[in-house]
């Protein structure tokens, strides 16, 4: 499984722990967790965003890091 976050830097990194702004599920409101890299990208192009690769989400601020199930 993985997460999304994005880094938050200045004014506004101490609203988040260790300055990490988490992709959140919007039922739960909890970070949202995905099967693979290719189930993320999925959901980017479903909802309409010109992101095909990893390195698109990269380029987007975005970073990805394993969690646990």
């Amino acid at each position: 499984m993985i997460q999304v976050y994005r880094n938050v830097v200045g004014k506004h990194r101490d609203k988040f722990p260790d300055g990490k702004e988490y992709l959140l599920d919007t039922d739960t409101k909890e970070p949202a967790k995905f099967e693979s890299v290719e189930v993320l990208i999925n959901l980017f192009k479903f909802n309409g965003h010109d992101i095909e690769t990893k390195e698109d989400l990269i380029r987007w601020g975005l970073n990805i890091e394993s969690v646990d199930e």
